[in-house]
């Protein structure tokens, strides 16, 4: 009887340590798997040769390709997925934007990344998990993009194609969108050599 009490009683703190491991563990996969916490966001414009952008929609929401990089991929091994998933190849992509975003309601920060391709060759088609994609004439494109920070930010890249620009935005949160604002002015963080 001793001995089983000297045994539990030393194993207690084993198992106690145990235990805390495994919550620590799973609080740790729980964070990663929260769509909340700070990741990254690639999107890529892509246009073709009759000056036309690669668009889909989400619901209502109409913007260039983008996903999170949470894969164990290169950028540009990333940037060629993405694209293939839409049925394309496209050229190397180019970075030309590099932006924060923070939320008003709740206490993490993304950074989104702007890749400029060109189309190669492929049959458009629209992926799984989306409404609708399409080639959009340019300006079409710009004006069709339903997040403020999307239309801003793409419009700038566009118009000025030889600068990789920063910025940042406030991200809200209303019944039916997540309306956004600009609170640091777009500033060059260095000079494109893709013309």
């Amino acid at each position: 009887m001793i001995t089983r009490i000297l045994i539990l009683t030393l194993a207690a703190p084993l198992f106690s340590a145990y235990n805390h491991a495994q919550e620590s563990n799973e609080e740790a996969q729980n964070v990663h798997q929260d769509p909340t916490h700070n990741f990254t966001l690639h999107r890529l414009i892509v246009l073709n040769d009759k000056n036309e952008m690669l668009m889909n929609r989400e619901d209502y929401v109409w913007a260039p390709p983008s996903s999170i990089y949470d894969k164990r991929e290169y950028v540009t091994e990333s940037m060629e997925n993405l694209a293939g998933t839409f049925g394309i190849k496209i050229t190397t992509p180019q970075l030309h934007g590099y932006f924060s975003y923070k939320y008003d309601y709740h206490p993490y920060s993304t950074l989104r990344t702007y890749y400029v391709a060109r189309y190669v060759s492929g049959t458009l088609k629209t992926p799984k998990g989306l409404d609708e994609a399409k080639w959009v004439p340019l300006e079409e494109a710009l004006e069709i993009s339903t997040v403020t920070a999307i239309k801003q930010i793409t419009q700038h890249i566009v118009e000025n194609p030889d600068t990789v620009w920063g910025g940042s935005f406030m991200v809200s949160r209303e019944e039916k969108g997540h309306p956004t604002k600009q609170v640091e002015a777009f500033y060059p963080l260095f000079q494109s050599k893709t013309r």
